[in-house]
């Protein structure tokens, strides 16, 4: 899974429910309040610089919720006792988010006060909520509107696809320990003959999967024949919004088969691919790492949250000089210091730019899913971890902070703040967090299969022609 996506849908599944009961302090029902909680996370995402872990998204959110709520004259009051009480701003720190917003005088909640807002968000926060129309009605649009924004400063489509799309290993810069080298033993006997300690590190068979393969550049002819490894094929679906128009959002999830019918857990990349038309390259993800998660093969729920990559008209190869073009004449807004109208401005000049480009060129579409695959020690390890709830392990390197081993009594002492605020983050030591990512592993259950790299065979997608 991508850095970006992985966080996103990390996000909706663990904190949405938080969200809706801070922005139920700000807004008059629940309704309204699950509306500015999704309005919040489509914002946020929808910006080039899209928090990258959890914590950050959630702080970023309630920011974004308190701005838009002060922005109302009748909010303002309410929306700077709540950054005070719950997200424990001062005076200065509620004037520099909120600005020309920021109520004069500023309230002054006492303790009790305090307490009772608290009380309130953290009863509040208990009650599960999800997003009107599932997750996909955030994401789609936020993906959109991100890539967007992303692509628009990029200097091409590869690097800019590239930057959205690839998630980088980057969570092993906090296990330097355990090195990057593809020569790095990943596991070690133990003391028993029965067992082996192994360390969650795919990355070295993930890069012996990968061999040699370079992702084909815009305007090749790319037709590749389908590709297994130990007889597990990649198997790709597709969301299209708008029918291939100019607002057309296209999601393509991840999926593997595999020989039988009996499931099989597999793990996988599921962030790679290449998009042709007429057999000539017009998107690639072009990434050199992989992100890998545990799928299961012959699963019949085809898209089950993990992993995926979408584009628009916009991402296409044909639209680069256009888009940089354009982007150097409109001119990029400074993220850390832009209010939410010139951030607003920024997202409607390139939605305006989006809608100017017209329909997807007429022709067939063919997505291809590009999978390094790999067994051995990781693969048994990913399924103890499966065993233990640990899952989405594409974003457990590098979000330690919301998933149960949080609570494990060698990584709490290196946790602070609180969970229910949304102040909660965790920071083990890189030794910490080697030992905590170790497990003793069955030999039983390691199946010796080289890693190889998977191609899917092409999902494809007629577009006609239209009359203008």
């Amino acid at each position: 899974m991508g850095a970006w996506h992985s966080t996103y849908a990390n996000l909706l599944r663990t904190r949405f429910s938080a969200l809706v009961a801070y922005a139920e302090l700000l807004e008059v029902d629940r309704g309204a309040a699950r509306n500015l909680a999704q309005d919040a996370t489509v914002a946020v995402f929808s910006r080039r610089r899209a928090p990258r872990d959890t914590r950050e998204a959630e702080i970023a959110c309630r920011e974004w919720m308190a701005t838009k709520a002060a922005a109302d004259p009748t909010g303002a009051r309410p929306a700077a006792a709540v950054l005070i009480a719950i997200d424990g701003k001062d005076a200065a720190g509620d004037a520099a988010l909120l600005k020309k917003d920021t109520p004069d005088p500023l309230p002054e909640p006492s303790p009790d006060d305090i307490a009772a807002l608290r009380s309130r968000f953290t009863a509040t926060a208990g009650t599960y909520a999800v997003p009107a129309g599932g997750v996909n009605t955030v994401m789609a649009p936020a993906a959109g509107r991100h890539r967007s924004a992303l692509l628009g400063a990029a200097g091409g489509t590869v690097a800019a696809v590239a930057a959205v799309a690839a998630a980088g290993w980057f969570g092993l810069n906090h296990l330097p320990s355990l090195g990057s080298s593809a020569e790095a033993p990943t596991a070690s006997g133990s003391a028993s003959p029965d067992v082996f300690t192994v360390t969650w590190n795919p990355v070295p068979d993930a890069q012996k999967a990968l061999g040699g393969f370079t992702f084909p550049k815009c305007g090749d002819t790319y037709a590749p024949d389908p590709q297994s490894v130990n007889g597990i094929t990649p198997k790709p679906s597709a969301q299209i919004e708008d029918a291939m128009g100019s607002d057309a959002f296209i999601m393509i999830s991840p999926a593997f088969v595999a020989e039988g019918t009996d499931p099989k857990q597999v793990l996988a990349g599921g962030s790679m691919y290449v998009v042709t038309l007429d057999d000539k390259v017009v998107f690639a993800t072009n990434q050199t790492d992989a992100n890998l998660d545990l799928f299961t093969a012959n699963n019949p729920i085809t898209n089950n949250g993990i992993g995926g990559m979408g584009f628009t008209r916009s991402s296409l190869c044909d639209v680069e000089a256009k888009r940089e073009e354009f982007g150097k004449t409109l001119g990029e807004p400074d993220w850390e210091t832009a209010t939410q109208e010139e951030m607003d401005e920024y997202s409607k000049a390139w939605e305006d730019f989006d809608a100017s480009l017209g329909n997807f060129p007429a022709g067939t579409y063919r997505v291809y899913q590009i999978s390094p695959i790999v067994f051995g020690e990781q693969l048994a390890l990913a399924q103890v971890f499966a065993s233990e709830q640990l899952t989405d392990l594409s974003s457990l390197m590098y979000d330690i902070s919301y998933t149960n081993l949080a609570q494990d009594p060698r990584v709490s002492p290196y946790c602070s703040g609180d969970l229910n605020v949304g102040d909660w983050h965790c920071e083990p030591p890189p030794d910490v967090l080697k030992e905590v990512l170790t497990r003793e592993v069955d030999p039983g259950t390691i199946d010796d299969t080289p890693p190889g790299l998977a191609i899917s065979e092409p999902l494809e997608q007629v577009v006609e022609e239209t009359e203008e």
